[in-house]
């Protein structure tokens, strides 16, 4: 006897994502899956008396959104119980904002923020005095948006212990004057050394950083993550979160593995987070490896030399590291996540994955590889024989004055035509995602949508500047990048990424067809409905369907 849904959705306008049945107009939920997808009649006649109802009135349905490289438990804590950074355009504007924030926390120990931009403020401007200016003789420390840069001021230094003579940490240094003494400027691990220094925030920080923008998040339709780099901390807080009710997200994650530390030490270590959390709703699944920095900074390692210095920096591990670690990995079947930004990180994380396919022989992988800011030509078709998945931050490719004149000067015009080439990999048939690396930038995904199929700036809209516009994607294969794609790289499009039946029941209601409007428009996309496993997580209060 068929089960009777518990709802149903009907006179929606469904793009189902699944191949074999892509549209629809109705679609039936019971114990947190898909009962049927069909015609409306076909689905109100499954409805049983005690069946709840939803009239979409033609509006869009799309399986949940899932960000497959977001940093949600750090940004969450950062975000919530720190300063704001990144609305600052001015000096005057940062400063006030961490004296603000100084004033109103006068309990902190520390004064922390995150977010300010690495392209509008220099390592000249942002000195340890400056900022001693506005934190009151506290210790400070300051994040860019881009997590790979940070501004500390003289008792951060003083409290970390560098000064002059003092040792740089393994990937990472502080800006120092001609007398040794910091300059106030961190970068890479740096920053991450003075934060272990800092006041750690508690788990209950975290879980209340976490309950909040879970539910943020649902409302602008994302019903999964893969945090891009976990702790053993980070997944038990994630499961503490689960356990009580408050994580509204399905979470996958990748711990991070350090070139500094013995490899089968750090095996043994993912191993077994990986057998402590493997539900479906909080898994550990992947090893993350960062082989470069960010090109403004100058650790985004190319291929060729700086068109500007004629200088280059240097793999955060080795290429025989490379092998060696990538090949291990995968030989225990672990899927990698690399942070490769320049085209000379691409080519060894693609040359480090082809010899460990040589070395364990092929299997499903899904290794990926994310950020992807300017790639060799030569090296795109190797992700599609090598079946390397592409994850992109599409967001980053809009035209950005103040960062371009950086990166531009450093590529030359040759290479330029060569950022973030989502469109190019498409055409050549390679699996891409489209995520946020929140809280580097935003997590909005339909800001970052708008962005994949115009690359321009949404706040200037048509008329605004293009940013290699050849690289341009339909509007279909950037939701095909949330959803069916995503989950593929999340490993669970065996349950989610489309709605297909027998497949969780994870939808959004959407107040425009994102498939026939102008792509201008993308980005005011407002979610109506989020559905988890069927239930509401998120109702717009003008829907009342």
């Amino acid at each position: 006897m068929p089960q009777i849904p518990e709802l149903i959705i009907t006179h929606a306008n469904i793009h189902t994502m699944d191949d074999h049945f892509p549209r629809a107009e109705a679609i039936a939920i019971g114990e947190g899956r898909i009962l049927a997808v069909g015609s409306n009649a076909d689905i109100e006649r499954l409805a049983g008396a005690a069946t709840r109802r939803i009239d979409a009135g033609g509006r869009l349905m799309l399986p949940g959104l899932q960000d497959t490289h977001v940093h949600f438990q750090l940004s969450s804590a950062d975000l919530y119980h720190n300063a704001a950074l990144y609305d600052a355009t001015t000096l005057d504007e940062l400063l006030a904002i961490i004296r603000d924030f100084a004033r109103a926390n006068p309990n902190k120990p520390w004064i922390r923020g995150v977010g300010f931009s690495v392209a509008r403020f220099s390592p000249e401007q942002l000195t340890k005095e400056l900022l001693d200016s506005v934190t009151d003789g506290r210790p400070a420390l300051m994040f860019a948006s881009d997590y790979h840069n940070g501004w500390a001021n003289s008792a951060a230094f003083e409290a970390a212990g560098v000064r002059p003579g003092s040792p740089e940490p393994e990937n990472g240094n502080y800006l120092r004057l001609p007398d040794g003494t910091p300059k106030g400027w961190l970068i890479e691990d740096a920053i991450w050394a003075m934060s272990r220094i800092a006041p750690s925030y508690s788990d209950a920080d975290y879980l209340e950083a976490m309950t909040h923008y879970s539910k943020v998040f649902n409302s602008r339709g994302i019903t999964g993550v893969l945090d891009a780099m976990v702790s053993r901390n980070y997944m038990k807080n994630y499961q503490a979160l689960h356990d009580r009710g408050d994580l509204t997200l399905r979470v996958r994650a990748t711990s991070k593995v350090f070139a500094h530390k013995p490899l089968d030490e750090q095996l043994r270590e993912l191993i077994d987070l990986r057998n402590t959390y493997q539900s479906e709703r909080v898994s550990m699944h992947s090893a993350k490896f960062f082989l470069d920095g960010v090109l403004e900074n100058g650790t985004g390692v190319l291929i060729e030399p700086r068109h500007d210095t004629g200088g280059n920096a240097e793999l955060m591990f080795t290429q025989d590291q490379i092998n060696e670690y990538f090949a291990a990995f995968d030989r225990e079947r672990f899927q990698l996540h690399v942070h490769s930004i320049a085209d000379g990180a691409v080519r060894a994380a693609v040359d480090g994955i082809e010899y460990a396919q040589q070395q364990n022989g092929k299997w499903d992988a899904r290794h990926q590889l994310a950020h992807l800011q300017v790639v060799h030509p030569a090296d795109i078709p190797r992700f599609r024989d090598l079946g390397i998945l592409a994850n992109y931050q599409t967001l980053w490719a809009q035209p950005n004055p103040e960062a371009d004149a950086i990166v531009d000067a450093m590529l030359g015009e040759e290479r330029i035509q060569w950022s973030y080439p989502i469109g190019e990999f498409i055409r050549q048939g390679v699996t891409c995602m489209v995520s946020s690396d929140w809280g580097v930038t935003t997590f909005e995904p339909f800001q970052i949508m708008q962005c994949a199929v115009t690359r321009q700036n949404p706040a200037k809209g048509e008329a605004g500047p293009v940013h290699t516009p050849q690289h341009r994607i339909s509007i279909e294969d950037a939701v095909k990048g949330y959803t069916l794609n995503a989950a593929h790289a999340a490993w669970r499009d065996d349950c989610t990424g489309s709605l297909s039946v027998g497949k969780y029941a994870d939808l959004i209601l959407l107040d425009r067809d994102l498939f026939s409007i102008s792509p201008y428009q993308i980005g005011e996309t407002q979610v109506l409905l989020t559905l988890l496993e069927g239930r509401e997580m998120h109702r717009h209060p003008t829907f009342t369907a």
